[in-house]
């Protein structure tokens, strides 16, 4: 099996819903790391159950200069003043529904930025009335830049994917995995259940919980047809070397 770029290592984790009473252990000091010609990335780590994890936010600048952010992640007054320097965060996507826990906490830090989320996400956040569902392409703010592509026949992920033309990049939450680097022993024993060790996989967790094998391949058949340059996870890994026959192995299982 070739090669698989890793840009920001971090301590894995295994798939699952983050505890919502959990507390950082320590924020992060991971820096905004530039992926692509305005795509920015920033890596969050703290302690859940005991098990150190982590999360990324992307950040994609919109034609007119305003940032659409990725999957939430708290931020210290340094990260903060970082991303501000790359224009004015406009908009929050919280991209499934078991990842949406910094939602609020992002929120407050940019209270003029339109909130997003899925309909599972909005349902667990009352407290945010101003969240809106996420608005088909066509109608939405970053219409013509940004793809948003849901995962139907997973009901519980309620995940979406998303694409960004100008630069082949796809953001996948929990999907698709990739866990690279120094991992802990519990880590690394529950990847050997679930597989994604050194390799793009669906993991076996995502897999049981399909309704409806239909939906999900006509969701693989559409990701797979895109010009992929690269596939930015979640958690651990950042793919740009081989990205389409990744994908296609990943993929395959639903064939």
């Amino acid at each position: 099996d070739g090669a698989v770029s890793l840009r920001i290592s971090q301590d894995g984790r295994p798939a699952g819903r983050l505890n919502s009473g959990e507390k950082p252990m320590q924020q992060s000091t991971e820096k905004w790391a530039a992926i692509a010609d305005g795509v920015w990335a920033h890596s969050y780590q703290f302690s859940n159950i005991g098990m150190r994890i982590s999360t990324r936010m992307t950040v994609i600048r919109l034609a007119d200069g305003s940032l659409f952010a990725h999957s939430a992640v708290p931020l210290d007054a340094e990260q903060k003043a970082a991303l501000d320097a790359l224009g004015p965060l406009r908009h929050i996507v919280a991209p499934s529904a078991m990842h949406h826990m910094f939602v609020p906490t992002l929120a407050r830090l940019y209270p003029q930025a339109q909130i997003y989320g899925t309909a599972g996400v909005l349902a667990k956040h009352p407290e945010l009335p101003q969240m809106q569902r996420i608005p088909p392409d066509a109608s939405a703010p970053w219409a013509g830049q940004l793809q948003c592509l849901p995962v139907n026949g997973i009901p519980t992920l309620d995940e979406t994917v998303w694409f960004h033309p100008a630069t082949g990049s796809l953001i996948a939450t929990d999907l698709l995995q990739c866990w690279q680097g120094p991992l802990s022993l519990p880590v690394r024993l529950y990847l050997g259940l679930t597989g994604g060790h050194e390799r793009l996989t669906v993991p076996r967790t995502v897999r049981l919980l399909v309704k409806d094998k239909a939906a999900v391949q006509a969701c693989a058949q559409q990701i797979e047809s895109l010009p992929v340059q690269r596939v930015i996870l979640l958690h651990n890994s950042i793919i740009d070397v081989q990205p389409k026959q990744r994908l296609r192995e990943a993929l395959s299982i639903w064939d």
